[in-house]
């Protein structure tokens, strides 16, 4: 039998020991499944037991890790068109140590304007990845040119405006004045409502008064009631679990005290033990009615944007913001519609551009996921498996990626980005030497009698 290009002539794919059908399940397992490398892997011995499949070899953790890594070298390694119609996300994503890791994901707004739904994994293409010992705005000007070097200039680039990102955009515009710069919907929110809230000196006690409430419920039969614990990074985009939290128990307490319990549930929830380590929601309850319509009206921008993007419409789709009871909700609103009239005219006459970088941030904490226990031991080549969570799962992409990328190119590529991981130079600087290591001391043949 002629060999299929791809495909050797027992059925398994170029480059591996397995079946497309093998190679396209354990992909699925971890990607779509949150399976972990040996779970996949440990999981397709048992399918492959039935006989389906006849690999070479076992599949094991370690050839799954490969797979991933090779799928992801391969959609940021693969050509593009060249073409003036990108649009681009851009963010960052870091580990332990000092590394970074610049990200950018790209659609065709010819793509983009097709669809009739929020933006998903499957809808990008990852056009860069790049891990970075250091960056700054000429770093990343630096990367966004080279990228403009190989795939055309970007029709719009969307980021959270870092001070590095921002400053990045900002070089690259002066080369290409016609690229437009968008912010992102959720982050600008997010700032909007955080510098309310820092002006709000009951708030400040109110996350105070969360967190002794945390330590005091936590080994008591109301621990499931525990507040949720503060972000220590991008705190003003994870308020609203917060103020859910609140406004969720406070409902509690009222029902509770106006008898409206099941008996299970009065067996579980003392009334006595909740006034005593949640009664003090009360003195809340005005301010946190006051919060949630702040949260509601951010969330309320966000899913206008989420289904419509920036174009030249979107003032007037932000006039369906509610006016606002209080003096802060009508400045919050007034702010929001103000960022709507000027990305509209930042965004011209251009056709509808995403607002919402939503969609990367769903990649890079998929990525964080897939890196798993190695990502607390610093930046390692399972930051590729970011990239295959974009890529294709089709027999032609699975094929072509196996066949055309090699291990031996991930290692190149591993050594060029990633030299030194943490866990090598942990192992330089913390093992002893044979010289330094105490000698055991020789166990005696027999312990004497006394």
């Amino acid at each position: 039998m002629a060999e299929v290009v791809g495909r050797t002539d027992d059925g398994r794919l170029a480059g591996t020991h397995f079946s497309f059908h093998c190679v396209r399940r354990v992909l699925r397992f971890v990607l779509d499944a949150a399976t972990s490398l040996r779970g996949a892997a440990g999981v397709m011995q048992i399918l492959l037991q039935d006989g389906s499949d006849n690999p070479a070899s076992e599949i094991s953790h370690n050839t799954v890790r490969n797979l991933l890594q090779r799928i992801g070298l391969h959609e940021i390694s693969r050509e593009r068109p060249r073409a003036d119609d990108w649009i681009w996300m851009i963010d960052h994503t870091i580990q332990a140590g000092t590394m970074k890791c610049f990200v950018v994901l790209g659609i065709r707004q010819a793509d983009f304007l097709e669809l009739k739904r929020p933006l998903e994994h499957q809808d990008m293409d990852m056009l860069e990845l790049i891990p970075v010992e250091t960056s700054n705005g000429k770093v990343v000007h630096q990367q966004l040119s080279e990228l403009t070097d190989r795939c055309g200039v970007p029709l719009a680039i969307l980021s959270d405006r870092g001070s590095d990102l921002k400053k990045g955009v900002e070089l690259l515009k002066e080369d290409h004045l016609q690229v437009v710069a968008v912010y992102d919907i959720l982050h600008k929110v997010s700032r909007l409502i955080g510098k309310i809230l820092k002006d709000d000196a009951q708030w400040a006690r109110y996350r105070k008064a969360c967190c002794a409430c945390a330590n005091a419920v936590r080994q008591s039969g109301l621990a499931h009631l525990k507040p949720p614990t503060p972000k220590t990074k991008a705190r003003d985009m994870n308020v609203d679990g917060e103020i859910d939290w609140g406004t969720a128990t406070l409902a509690l307490l009222e029902k509770v005290r106006a008898g409206k319990l099941t008996a299970k549930q009065q067996a579980d929830l003392p009334q006595a033990l909740l006034e005593e380590k949640l009664g003090w929601l009360d003195e809340f309850a005005p301010d946190l009615a006051r919060w949630r319509e702040l949260s509601d009206i951010c969330q309320q921008a966000c899913s206008i944007v989420r289904r419509s993007g920036y174009d030249r419409g979107l003032p007037e789709r932000l006039l369906a913001l509610p006016e606002g009871n209080s003096d802060a909700a009508r400045v919050l609103v007034k702010q929001i519609q103000d960022f709507g009239a000027d990305t509209a005219a930042a965004t011209g006459s251009l056709d509808r551009v995403p607002g919402s970088s939503e969609v990367i941030e769903s990649v890079i904490g998929k990525g964080k996921r897939l890196a798993g226990a190695s990502g607390s031991r610093g930046m390692t080549s399972q930051v590729l498996a970011m990239a295959a969570a974009v890529a294709g799962t089709t027999r032609e992409f699975i094929t072509a990626a196996l066949s055309q990328t090699s291990i031996k190119q991930l290692g190149a590529w591993s050594q060029k980005f990633l030299p030194t991981s943490l866990e090598s130079k942990r192992q330089r600087d913390l093992k002893p030497t044979n010289a330094e290591q105490n000698p055991r001391k020789p166990i005696p043949a027999a312990i004497p009698n006394f």
